[in-house]
């Protein structure tokens, strides 16, 4: 049987068109606009010419700037023709300038900034500049990303309320995609109360550092807002601000997050979710200490009451009680029942009790589609929690071998996992199987046993091909890895790139040969 090459050009317009819609459009423009004229018309097909990402992503998950000579020829020959077609733009900072600036975007309402920084955005945007009118006239949505910890909650407040004063048009701003270790958080406390102040901005997502922050963004300086997804550091009961308790007409839409452990859930968060009479969808991830467990009674009486509109209620609520005082022990099934007949979504429910009297109860909708949860305990099973990236396990009995073969395959997309067990194991002999973690990228061992070193780092228990930052006290490092000669241990930690512990050392010379991929 004769066989018949077939060339890339010899294929029919729709193929071709097939084909270049699952390809980046960058890569299509580039690679094929100026070749000839088949070819030109398939790479101006409006698909490839709307929506354009200047971002790459490197292997260690941080963004870079496109090459030069790639976005040389962009800005010189291939943007001022396609132009007009262009509703949305993503690109790295420092390469903002050169693409506004290459031509005009009379279409153009959608801008993501990669590697924000607030300080040089500032400077872009003054009066004199030429690509103001651009922000102010056009620009409806903005998206400021930044993986880095560069911005101090201060500088960073400020370029958002730059931001807000410069674009008029804003009706949805996405300030949330920042590290979440305490960086890029919005301080509205004490500021201005027309700081981030807009008459068109509908829907907000942002990092706050505390509640009064939160309540400033709803004390009527964002009058349009309809919906609203925060991340609150802290939530104190010692608020300095008096909980409003005007009705919020607009909002339609919220989300609350908060991942630090609360007493003021009931003198806070309470009363400002019945200011929300007019919500449709709400979404509540929260760990909070009271007196009693949170279940559907609580919720229906406290809260739902006061939302006749409600269509949809997402959430992972977790509650720490002291039984010292307790009476009745409720059971996860005394819990599970109260939910029967729940309209919103099937709930799963978790009770615990510790030997230092303390109870924890976990009732979460399912399947689970938020990213981060905690303190999941050796009671947790089923496989509702595909969506987890970042997991907290806590317990004051030992994780065994067979609950991280669970965990494993329950959260197959977990990229950050933290054990708080200070529990030695007990089955440490009856390790069979090496439990694969393809996507885990940092391990906190900090407050965990040594021997959950071994469960990780021994390769013989655990594959972990894209751990890049290990947290662990030295003094186990030392003996997990018998002094960094431990051939068991080195699989594992070879490619590990950021290593925290506990001490400020002069490590010795093994420890480099052994972490070879460490930074110096």
């Amino acid at each position: 049987m004769e066989h018949k090459s077939i060339h890339f050009l010899d294929l029919p317009d729709e193929i071709l068109l097939i084909i270049t819609k699952k390809l980046c459009p960058i890569d299509v423009l580039y690679s094929l606009l100026g070749v000839n004229k088949r070819l030109d018309t398939i790479a101006r097909y409006i698909v490839h010419t709307k929506f354009l990402d200047f971002s790459i992503i490197s292997s260690n998950s941080q963004f870079c700037p496109v090459d030069d000579a790639v976005l040389d020829r962009f800005c010189a020959q291939i943007l001022p023709q396609i132009y007009q077609h262009l509703k949305v733009l993503v690109f790295e900072q420092l390469c903002m300038k050169r693409i506004l600036l290459a031509c005009q975007y009379p279409n153009l309402r959608i801008i993501n900034i990669i590697n924000y920084k607030p300080n040089i955005f500032s400077q872009y945007l003054t009066e004199e500049s030429p690509i103001v009118h651009l922000f102010r006239k056009q620009i409806a949505h903005i998206t400021i990303t930044n993986r880095k910890k560069e911005a101090s909650n201060e500088s960073f407040t400020d370029g958002c309320a730059h931001i807000f004063t410069i674009c008029k048009q804003l009706t949805f701003f996405d300030m949330s995609r920042f590290t979440s270790n305490g960086n890029a958080q919005l301080l509205l406390y004490n500021r201005l109360p027309n700081t981030c102040f807009s008459s068109n901005l509908r829907t907000l997502f942002v990092n706050v550092a505390t509640f009064d922050d939160c309540l400033c963004l709803l004390d009527g300086r964002l009058s349009q807002l309809s919906s609203f997804t925060v991340n609150i550091s802290s939530i104190k009961r010692s608020s300095t601000i008096t909980n409003n308790r005007n009705v919020l007409p607009n909002l339609t839409e919220f989300s609350l997050f908060c991942y630090s452990l609360t007493n003021a859930y009931d003198c806070h968060i309470v009363p400002l979710l019945r200011r929300m009479s007019n919500l449709k969808d709400l979404t509540l991830n929260l760990n909070i200490e009271r007196l009693t467990f949170i279940d559907r009674i609580h919720l229906d009486e406290q809260v739902l009451n006061y939302m006749s509109k409600l269509n949809s209620f997402t959430f992972h609520i977790c509650t720490f009680i002291s039984t010292s005082n307790t009476v009745q022990f409720l059971s996860t099934n005394d819990i599970q029942k109260t939910f029967i007949d729940w309209k919103y979504s099937l709930i799963s429910c978790c009770v615990d009790y510790f030997s230092n009297e303390i109870g924890l109860c976990h009732i979460y909708s399912t399947p689970v589609k938020i990213t981060r949860f905690m303190y999941v305990t050796n009671s947790f099973r089923g496989s509702h929690f595909q969506f987890v990236t970042d997991l907290k396990l806590y317990d004051r009995h030992s994780f065994e071998h067979d609950f991280f073969e669970w965990a494993s395959q329950a959260f197959p997309l977990l990229n950050k996992l933290t054990i708080f067990n200070l529990i030695p194991q007990e089955n440490k002999r009856q390790i069979s199987s090496i439990i694969k973690y393809l996507h885990l990228r940092r391990l906190d061992l900090i407050n965990a046993h040594i021997d959950y070193a071994n469960q990780f780092l021994f390769h013989t228990y655990a594959y972990l091909p894209r751990l890049v930052t290990l947290m662990i006290r030295y003094e186990q490092l030392t003996i997990v890895t018998n002094n960094f000669t431990n051939d068991l241990t080195r699989v594992n930690c070879q490619q590990v790139k950021r290593l925290a512990n506990d001490e400020l050392t002069v490590y010795p010379r093994d420890f480099y040969l052994y972490f070879s991929s460490l930074s110096k």
